[in-house]
């Protein structure tokens, strides 16, 4: 893969030449101090050496809330017809890009969910290279992201530009007069040795029943679901319909939902299947880092270290996989 030299003088210009491409959007800080992925309007607005936002990418993708639906008397329900903005989502982090090739997974596999796609191929992902703090334990962005479009990694005065897609080389062709060959090696670092733990346990199926660990997590939980809000892979949902004050029209929308959360469990009839917090803990691990469904055996942590920044009660789930974690099984 080619690798061309953007210095830093010129990121004005093609952050410029990015935006012909659809509204630029990235890592910002909002006017209450949050850092955030949000429309960029000048060079000064992005967050170069930012750790982490508070919400992760997947908004773009997936949001809060989306209308999935439409009734009309007339016509019955229709999935919404409104075209999707092309949006260049600048300075994705490896975590981030991981998180978001997990969604692909789940949402675009063998059943397509067709507004998932819309919005997917609506966006330009360009990576951007981090530097890790006490919280995360990423893989190394050593190799770059497959499904980034554009890679942008951190050299002395400037940046390695990367074209990995065919999108990404047409959007290159057009900047080409700000970048130059290069024969500089970016800086690697070996996986951490975190990830690599939790991807051994993934494979091994290990649930940790008998842990006393879940007992102490379950004591100090809030059940406040921050720790699901923030995760880059958390899609799990509920689907709720809002009738219109006619009576004729209708529209059907699912909004993020929490396996953290009591009501989460519940069925018709009163029952819940999860009804007591030790074993609310107990399924998100097992969805978390051991897989679910089509995708067991592939841990959807990504290492972004989100989920331990915003906890409260300081709860930390990779305690499971440290020696003593692993004595307690």
């Amino acid at each position: 893969m080619v690798r061309h030299f953007l210095p830093d003088n010129s990121l004005g210009q093609f952050l410029d030449g990015l935006s012909l491409f659809g509204a630029l959007h990235g890592p910002v800080r909002t006017t209450e101090g949050v850092e955030v992925f949000g429309p960029v309007r000048t060079e000064s607005d992005l967050l170069l050496n930012y750790r982490r936002t508070l919400i992760p990418p997947k908004k773009y993708l997936l949001p809060p809330r989306q209308t999935i639906l439409n009734y009309t008397v007339a016509a019955g329900y229709t999935l919404p017809d409104e075209p999707e903005p092309h949006i260049i989502l600048f300075g994705v982090h490896p975590c981030d890009l991981q998180g978001i090739a997990y969604l692909d997974r789940v949402f675009l596999g063998d059943r397509p969910d067709r507004l998932y796609r819309r919005r997917r191929e609506a966006i330009t992902l360009v990576g951007l290279s981090c530097e890790p703090d006490e919280f995360c334990f990423c893989t190394s962005d050593e190799n770059i992201p497959r499904n980034a479009d554009l890679f942008l990694q951190h050299v002395e005065h400037g940046f390695l530009v990367s074209a990995v897609t065919s999108k990404g080389e047409e959007m290159l062709d057009g900047l080409g007069k700000l970048l130059a060959s290069s024969r500089i090696t970016p800086q690697t670092s070996a996986e951490h040795r975190m990830m690599t733990r939790i991807r051994e346990v993934a494979r091994s199926g290990k649930t940790f029943p008998d842990s006393p660990l879940w007992e102490r997590f379950a004591a100090r939980c809030l059940s406040c679901g921050a720790c699901s809000v923030c995760c880059p892979t958390c899609y799990c949902f509920d689907v709720l319909e809002n009738g219109a004050l006619d009576g004729t029209t209708a529209d059907r929308f699912r909004e993020w939902d929490n396996c953290l959360f009591r009501a989460h469990g519940e069925v018709a009839g009163g029952t819940n299947f999860r009804p007591d917090r030790r074993e609310r803990f107990h399924y998100r691990y097992l969805h978390k880092y051991l897989g679910f469904g089509t995708l067991a055996g592939v841990p959807a942590c990504v290492g972004c270290g989100r989920c331990r920044v915003v906890c409260p009660v300081d709860i930390d789930l990779t305690e499971l996989f440290t020696e003593d974690g692993d004595a307690c099984s």
